[in-house]
């Protein structure tokens, strides 16, 4: 007999594209985005997560940069991480699935929180330093 296993394939909730995001930057957003459209099997919505997402840190880090000294560091430090969060969970609960129907759908498991901490360590890394560096401009 043939015995084929089927694994389950791991994707990211939205609760965990959100604080994947508020915690470790714009580039772990975009990576655990990407990786729910092509795990899900959606090339299109794939390949424009990174392409779209660039413009957006582009823009990002333009206007952090133009921030005037006069602005309190809370408004740059965690309102604007909170705002594309909610971006990110917005995307990922009307383009993607809720943990509900990544649970209840047979093909899919959820990814595992260090999964997410290790991911967004790895991505918070590069961002930290073009935060560096534009800081220094």
């Amino acid at each position: 007999m043939n015995n084929i296993e089927i694994q389950n394939k791991a994707i990211y909730s939205p609760l965990q594209i959100f604080f994947g995001s508020l915690f470790f930057g714009p580039l772990s957003m975009l990576y655990f985005l990407w990786k729910n459209f092509d795990i899900m099997k959606e090339p299109v919505k794939a390949k424009k997560v990174p392409y779209y997402g660039s413009i957006f840190i582009i823009i990002l880090i333009t206007c952090l940069k133009l921030t005037p000294p006069e602005i309190n560091q809370l408004v740059p430090g965690i309102v604007v991480p909170f705002l594309y969060a909610l971006v990110a969970l917005q995307i990922s609960t009307s383009l993607q699935m809720n943990k509900e129907a990544i649970i209840a759908n047979p093909n899919y498991t959820l990814q595992p929180p260090w999964k997410v901490v290790a991911y967004g360590v790895i991505l918070y890394l590069p961002w930290l330093a073009i935060s560096f560096y534009m800081q220094n401009l």
